[in-house]
């Protein structure tokens, strides 16, 4: 598919299709096989969301090589204890932000999940309208592997997918989610077979089929589905962000972090 591409970021790129009202945006890097993320990516991510409103008609996400594993946990962990909550609260600022745009953005958001979406990389899969994941793609929770509470509003959209006993399971239970477990259990619209190589095109043959039918209903049709969570939506993510920002500050974290790093079990006192 012919395209213009516009970087926005260093790992933050965005491709509009030349000839249909839908855009690509791409988070990629470089520095890991995982795809993780900064605050200036993500802060990237969503202001390249806010221009895009009102401009086309269908927006995908998508991450290369992979989805996104969330933060750079090698990063917090150069970072000494005593500072490491400002920085995860500079990431769960920047990331709340960029889900408020998602959720706003008048338009359907499509997320293609290549590769794993884990931690924040799965909150922003959730966060989006609908989801599409290849065959081979997983999601994981994995907040309970280094000893930090979910953000991303994983927690929220996970309640209210599949109710809070197996929201809890999933968060307990590190184990990876499958790309056919996901559309079981409602995560996923659909996952899709074939080479990796041409899943974003698959996926976005369906963004093109949304952006040709009718917008504006599709946008209020999102703030009524929407508007069954009242407003909970920002009081959940101010309230993740103020219990990560306590967690990160403590031993647990810093076992749990260590020990994910390090390929070994924690040591859970």
């Amino acid at each position: 598919m012919s395209n213009t591409v516009e970087r926005v970021h260093e790992s933050v790129r965005i491709e509009r299709l030349e000839t249909e009202s839908v855009a690509r945006l791409v988070l990629e890097t470089n520095r890991t096989s995982l795809n993780v993320f900064h605050p200036s990516s993500v802060e990237a991510l969503a202001t390249a969301v806010e221009s895009l409103s009102g401009d086309v008609d269908a927006l995908v996400l998508h991450g290369e090589p992979v989805f996104s594993a969330g933060a750079d946990l090698g990063e917090i962990e150069r970072t000494p204890q005593e500072m490491r909550s400002a920085k995860i609260d500079t990431i769960a600022a920047a990331s709340n932000r960029f889900i408020r745009s998602v959720r706003t953005f008048p338009a359907p958001v499509i997320a293609g999940v290549t590769g794993v979406a884990a931690g924040g990389g799965l909150g922003f899969v959730l966060a989006s309208d609908l989801v599409y994941m290849h065959e081979d793609a997983v999601l994981n929770t994995g907040y309970a592997r280094v000893g930090l509470t979910p953000d991303n509003a994983a927690p929220f959209f996970l309640v209210k997918t599949v109710g809070p006993y197996k929201a809890r399971e999933l968060f307990f239970d590190t184990d990876p989610i499958t790309a056919s477990e996901a559309v079981d259990l409602g995560l996923a619209n659909e996952c899709f077979d074939g080479p990796e190589s041409a899943f974003l095109d698959r996926v976005t043959e369906r963004a093109i089929e949304y952006a040709d039918g009718p917008t504006e209903t599709y946008a209020r049709t999102k703030t009524l589905v929407d508007s069954v969570f009242d407003g909970r939506l920002d009081r959940h993510l101010e309230e993740e962000r103020a219990a990560i920002k306590r967690m990160s500050d403590s031993d647990v974290f810093d076992e749990g972090l260590s020990a994910f790093l390090e390929d070994r079990q924690p040591e859970w006192e």
